[in-house]
């Protein structure tokens, strides 16, 4: 799903850990909130705040947001990935929300 490239460019301005998913707010107010399973090669997630989106990969099996600083955070899209019905849902001010399930 292309919906992921509008992050290319912004900057993660808060992410924070609500209840038993991440939330992503980017410069722009875009928000993803993330409840699948993800791994963070740059130590803790919340790490992140800050950081610029070079590039977002997409597959059947994983999203993967790499940084300018190169580090990534890699979404698992499997069904051992999924702690409930969505994997991730993505917000734009006046648009409607986009959700992987």
């Amino acid at each position: 799903m292309a919906a992921l490239q509008i992050l290319i460019g912004l900057i993660i301005g808060k992410i924070e850990k609500v209840h038993d998913y991440v939330q992503i707010v980017f410069s722009d107010s875009t928000t993803l909130s993330i409840f699948n399973n993800y791994v963070y090669d740059g130590g803790s997630v919340l790490g992140i705040k800050g950081k610029t989106v070079r590039s977002v990969e997409e597959s059947d099996r994983s999203v993967i947001i790499l940084f300018e600083s190169g580090e990534s955070l890699s979404i698992g899209l499997d069904d051992d990935d999924y702690n409930g019905p969505e994997a991730m849902v993505l917000r734009q001010e006046g648009k409607s929300p986009v959700v992987w399930n």
